[in-house]
């Protein structure tokens, strides 16, 4: 007989605001397909309600790098029209400051390294998920 250590699953996590259809849609979204069809967990979801708590500078960091080119990651993950006038370094104190800054859902990948950032359809979504999914 041998013996396996348990496997620690993924963890996909939700920057999530509990009042916006679009991010209730996608953490339904998230749990529909957390599990395969013969009922074994693919991932587990952390839920960040990033309304009452910002996320922290080296979380902000990683998502921003998750999201793409450096000239847009910022821009991608803030709902400001007026992210040109901020250096990237005064991102946290703002998201600190105004919470609602931070575009909601925010889905993030930690093992894949990938992020992305709810629309109307969920597409971004849905694609990271599905990338998850077929791991």
């Amino acid at each position: 007989m041998s013996f396996r250590a348990p496997r620690s699953l993924p963890i996909l996590s939700i920057f999530h605001n509990p009042s916006s259809s679009e991010s209730v849609s996608a953490l339904q979204l998230l749990q529909a397909k957390r599990k395969r069809p013969t009922g074994e967990e693919i991932y587990n979801i952390d839920v960040l309600d990033n309304v009452n708590a910002a996320p922290t500078p080296s979380q902000l960091q990683q998502v921003a790098e998750y999201l793409g080119t450096p000239q847009s990651h910022w821009k991608t993950m803030l709902s400001s029209e007026n992210m040109d006038q901020h250096e990237n370094k005064d991102v946290h104190q703002m998201i600190i400051d105004q919470p609602q800054l931070l575009k909601r859902p925010l889905v993030v990948d930690w093992n894949q390294g990938r992020a992305a950032v709810g629309s109307s359809t969920l597409q971004a979504i849905k694609e990271l998920i599905d990338a998850r999914v077929k791991k």
